[in-house]
């Protein structure tokens, strides 16, 4: 663990931010479950909450593709 999240938590991070830094939007939760290789969308939603209960993202509620960064 690392700065108070997981690994699957930071490579999410990591390419999310990458991912905005790119396109100017967040990723879709299906781009986000494909990265990370992952069969459902749920445990996207799941490490999506984790992230913004710890300060590192903040989101929209209802919002699609409304991730912000808060950690560097």
């Amino acid at each position: 663990m690392e700065y108070g999240i997981t690994k699957k938590q930071l490579i999410l991070f990591n390419f999310v931010k990458e991912y905005i830094n790119k396109n100017t939007i967040s990723p879709s939760y299906d781009e986000m479950r494909i990265a990370l290789g992952l069969n459902s969308k749920c445990g996207i939603a799941s490490k999506i909450k984790q992230l913004q209960k710890r300060g590192w993202i903040t989101k929209l509620p209802g919002k699609n593709r409304s991730i912000n960064i808060i950690k560097i």
